[in-house]
């Protein structure tokens, strides 16, 4: 608890012809990051087949489109990986010997299809204009036209003897430009020069514009039944190949050079998979394996000497979305404390605080209920989201007006001063508790007895200091002045038994001086809640006094927008004001992501396994 996990070292003993397969069935559990136990270059199964599989991926930008199509299958790697490589290739060789004149009419299948497309649609702008397109289709030979559609920000620039007719189109220009024969070719390379599109009118589309739409709607339906024959042949050929099989292999041989390059050699016949697990008891990596059928022994066992073990955050389900803070200083290392079951807390309450409304509130957590099943962040919307369904009902406020509701504290705009020093209590105890974690982290490092010496004497003046502004009446001053100055002279006194001179004592005055401003700042950088908290209500009250002043008609529609303004708006200012707190302020006091990431082994591509192919499963 309040801690990360170090991973678990792992060993797998396999053939070296199944490496590529076991090691792809481990990354498919995205629970490895592989590591050798050693500067060992022994075995590199793949170090004679760079050229072939850099071949391979020369041809991916074609043809990786068209292999997508159909099913990579896997069968148990039994042969050299140069055999697999050189077979692969000349099977595509001779695939691509026919299926590349099939691509090519299927290309300009395709662009023709896009240049109709765009071409329709301009001149079904024109078709109830006054221009005869019937004239402008019989241009030449000395005269030529196309079309361009250009940025809305660009102004056309074209030779002095062009002629553009401004076609309607939304968010971008659109043009019919004419132009002497002998300007066409300057003219189109301007409009290519300000990023624009060409349209070309081909020759076969005459008459004026009602003939040529239809001429084009019957072009456009012929290329698309042809397209889909011409997917449909290669199709066939990908099957009459049986690519399935060599483009799994090498896809996979791929992943495997691309990724891992290296394992150590156990004999000739048998290689070692090692590396960090977070699977720290072993069984999905296990199941895996087994659901594979691999040849393959596992073992979990203490890391080689030395070793640093990457650390993963460990937290229930529910708690994965608030690890995100964390996350983003890197992994806590061993000896820090982690912050996420306590973010659990601090983050919904700040959030709550500034956001409070009960209607607002409720549609977050019907947008964290709808981000359940698609997002790993729905846990922290829906507590902040709760959290300010709580304040508003404190607050008195629902979708920002105040009278539907008594409130059960109080109203912010009436009472603006406890509004904002509620917030500094907070922080005193947040900041407090940071400190303390400090401690914790000190206690893991073996130093607590220096941070009880100088440390603690810091938070009891810290505290004294902050209790002499929050005393209530009655209770004099002087009493938390007393336990400020005994933290100083505890401060003070384990400064010198720490640095064991006096020389500790004038450097335990300059850290006191400049962690004592830091945490003034941290402590008043808290009042933003306060501030954040009124602004929410006055946005609010102005949206309700909006729609009072107006007609009935029109007060539901103001309150709708209005809500949904301060949602959006509101709601992406207070996340960021509670990211700003949580990372800056409270994180500052004990957190430094000093840990080792864990970071997966990416899986390969997907592959239907033979046993699984005649269902289609991909």
């Amino acid at each position: 608890m309040l801690g990360s996990a170090a991973t678990r070292w792992f060993e797998v003993l396999c053939p070296r012809t199944e490496s590529v397969r076991t090691l792809a069935e481990l990354a498919q559990t995205g629970a490895v990051e592989l590591e050798l136990r050693g500067e060992c270059t022994e075995d590199c199964p793949l170090v004679d087949i760079g050229p072939g599989l850099a071949a391979y991926r020369k041809l991916l930008p074609r043809y990786q489109r068209y292999w997508q199509r159909g099913h990579l299958r896997h069968t148990p790697l039994v042969e050299a990986p140069m055999v697999v490589v050189e077979r692969a290739l000349a099977r595509i060789g001779a695939w691509r010997r026919e299926a590349d004149p099939l691509i090519d009419a299927l290309q300009a299948c395709e662009e023709e299809l896009t240049r109709l497309y765009w071409l329709e649609k301009i001149i079904g702008k024109i078709a109830g204009s006054p221009l005869d397109f019937a004239l402008v289709a019989r241009s030449g030979p000395l005269l030529g036209t196309f079309c361009a559609i250009l940025p809305a920000e660009v102004v056309l620039d074209l030779p002095d003897l062009a002629l553009p007719r401004s076609v309607p189109w939304q968010d971008e220009r659109c043009y019919m430009i004419l132009a002497p024969a002998d300007q066409l070719a300057d003219a189109k390379a301007r409009v290519k020069a300000q990023k624009g599109r060409i349209i070309e009118r081909p020759p076969w589309l005459t008459g004026d514009a009602a003939d040529s739409l239809i001429r084009i709607g019957a072009r456009r339906h012929f290329l698309s039944t042809r397209r889909v024959h011409l997917y449909a042949e290669l199709d066939t050929l990908f099957e009459e190949y049986s690519l399935d099989e060599v483009l799994g292999e090498v896809a996979w041989l791929d992943w495997f050079e691309q990724r891992v390059r290296n394992l150590e050699l156990a004999s000739e016949h048998l290689a070692w998979i090692t590396g960090w697990t977070d699977d720290l008891g072993g069984r999905r990596l296990a199941a895996a394996l087994d659901r594979a059928q691999t040849r393959a022994l596992l073992r979990l066992t203490p890391p080689p000497p030395g070793a640093r073990p990457p650390r993963v955050l460990s937290n229930p389900r529910w708690l994965k979305s608030f690890e995100l803070f964390a996350r983003a200083l890197g992994v806590p290392g061993g000896d820090e404390a982690d912050p996420t079951p306590l973010l659990a807390v601090v983050v919904p309450l700040l959030f709550g605080y500034m956001f409070g409304d009960v209607g607002q509130g409720l549609v977050l957590v019907l947008a964290g209920l709808w981000l359940r099943p698609r997002s790993d962040i729905a846990p922290l919307v829906i507590l902040c989201g709760a959290s300010a369904m709580v304040f508003g009902l404190l607050f008195g406020s629902v979708f920002g007006v105040e009278h539907l509701i008594p409130a059960l504290w109080l109203h912010p705009l009436h009472e603006p001063l406890t509004v904002l020093a509620v917030p500094l209590v907070f922080a005193v105890a947040l900041l407090s508790l940071g400190q303390l974690l400090s401690g914790l982290g000190a206690l893991r490092r073996g130093r607590l007895r220096d941070w009880l010496l100088v440390d603690a004497g810091f938070l009891v003046m810290y505290l004294g200091l902050a209790s002499m502004l929050a005393l209530p009446e009655g209770v004099p001053a002087s009493v938390a002045g007393q336990v400020a100055l005994a933290g100083l002279g505890w401060y003070a006194v384990g400064s010198v038994l720490v640095a064991h001179r006096l020389l500790g004592f004038f450097a335990g005055v300059g850290h006191l001086a400049e962690n004592g401003l830091q945490i003034l700042t941290n402590t008043l950088s808290f009042a933003r809640v306060g501030a954040f908290a009124l602004a929410h209500a006055a946005l609010s009250s102005a949206v309700v006094t909006m729609a009072d002043a107006a007609p009935v008609w029109a007060a539901w529609a103001i309150l709708v927008l209005g809500n949904a303004v301060i949602i959006l708006l509101e709601g992406l200012v207070v996340s960021i004001q509670t990211t700003r707190l949580v990372l800056f302020e409270f994180f500052n006091r004990f957190l430094r992501g000093t840990g080792r990431i864990f970071r997966p082994l990416p899986a390969p591509p997907a592959i239907v396994t033979p046993t699984l192919a005649s269902g289609g499963a991909a």
